[in-house]
């Protein structure tokens, strides 16, 4: 019986905003600070073996999400209580969207929404849509724009849930940040000083969930993304240059190149490590590079060269085998985490005790 014809293989094209940002990105340079005030930004040494986690006690877990949710909060409030009236309008207690954000910030701190990226980007943002569509509503005659309140606020949180995805910002308590803008006369009134507000609230929360969180545990994981920007810099003119001239022998049919160097991300900025030195990375200007590759020709992305350096870098590896769990040293894992870890070991020993996993010939 003849095997069947392998799958093809198709490229897939799609938009990563990061694929242009994290080239003019800097790298959080918190090593270069001194230990005990490196720490509270997040910054871990980074270590070169693999450990197994211990499970955290979960009393502890809840008391510092209690202590971490009341500081945050009473702070905002207190700073609030404080401000001066804003072009008349006084300020609020405080803008209730922020009380779902303290459950990420104190509560979910291994999640990529808690992140600092993502708290004060996808509230700015968020922000930005919520009062500019309530202006533009606002242009109505006063009756008929409190009418529409309910179609002002259902199309804020929709354009910034989009704009929230596209720019890589996902933050779910921002949606009710514009919801607010748009819906609540309190939040409509204060206009666009709702924006410093934001920010000004967003910086308290950080701030002390920096200050709660690494009593504890490590917080923030990373700053913008735990991808490598130093692999992500930008070629020197003569290298983007001779890329340039292979792919255009490429495109004319000429002699192709069966390999392409690609950068070495030995560290992440999860770990915020020292920076290493690497190959350049070839194909880092504009656009997609065509190279030649064994099987088959296919289209090269910088987001799979981004990829393969992750795959190579041991510090962002978590095995799973028979008799043992590695994760890396700087990674936290909440009690829940670590029992799914184990859930994946049993059914691995399961498997193989069974003997279906053995002769598979897949590789996972």
């Amino acid at each position: 019986m003849s095997k069947p014809d392998p799958p093809t293989r198709h490229a897939i094209h799609t938009f990563d905003i990061d694929n242009y940002l994290n080239h003019i990105i800097p790298r959080p340079r918190f090593y270069l600070l001194p230990r005990p005030i490196s720490y509270w930004f997040g910054y871990r040494a980074p270590k070169k073996t693999g450990s197994t986690p211990h499970p955290r006690s979960v009393l502890l877990n809840y008391l510092f999400s209690f202590l971490g949710a009341f500081i945050g909060i009473a702070i905002i409030e207190n700073v609030f209580r404080a401000l001066p009236p804003l072009s008349g309008h006084p300020a609020p207690l405080v803008i209730a969207s922020f009380g779902a954000a303290a459950i990420l910030e104190y509560n979910a701190i291994e999640s990529p929404l808690s992140q600092p990226r993502n708290l004060i980007f996808g509230h700015f943002l968020a922000a930005v849509v919520g009062v500019g569509v309530t202006k533009l509503f606002a242009l109505l005659p006063a009756p008929r724009f409190e009418e529409l309140r309910w179609l002002a606020g259902a199309l804020s949180v929709g354009i910034a849930s989009t704009v929230m995805g596209f720019t890589k910002t996902v933050h779910p308590p921002a949606g009710a940040t514009a919801l607010l803008a748009a819906t609540t006369p309190e939040m409509t009134d204060l206009g666009w000083w709702l924006l410093p507000l934001v920010l000004l609230a967003c910086a308290l929360m950080l701030a002390s969930a920096m200050l709660v969180n690494n009593l504890y545990k490590r917080f923030p994981l990373y700053w913008w993304t735990p991808v490598d920007l130093t692999a992500m810099r930008t070629e020197p003119d003569v290298v983007r240059a001779r890329d340039a001239e292979r792919a255009d022998k490429d495109a004319d049919g000429g002699e192709k190149d069966s390999t392409s160097s690609i950068g070495s991300a030995s560290a992440s900025d999860a770990t915020l490590g020292a920076p290493e030195e690497g190959k350049a990375e070839s194909g880092e200007g504009e656009g997609e590079v065509h190279v030649s590759r064994p099987g088959g020709e296919q289209y090269d992305t910088r987001e799979k060269k981004r990829l393969r350096n992750i795959h190579e870098d041991p510090e962002l590896k978590i095995q799973i085998e028979v008799d043992r769990i590695v994760v890396p040293d700087w990674m936290g894992l909440s009690q829940w985490e670590i029992e799914a870890l184990e859930g994946f070991q049993t059914r691995l020993r399961e498997s193989i005790g069974s003997g279906s996993g053995s002769g598979s010939g897949l590789e996972s």
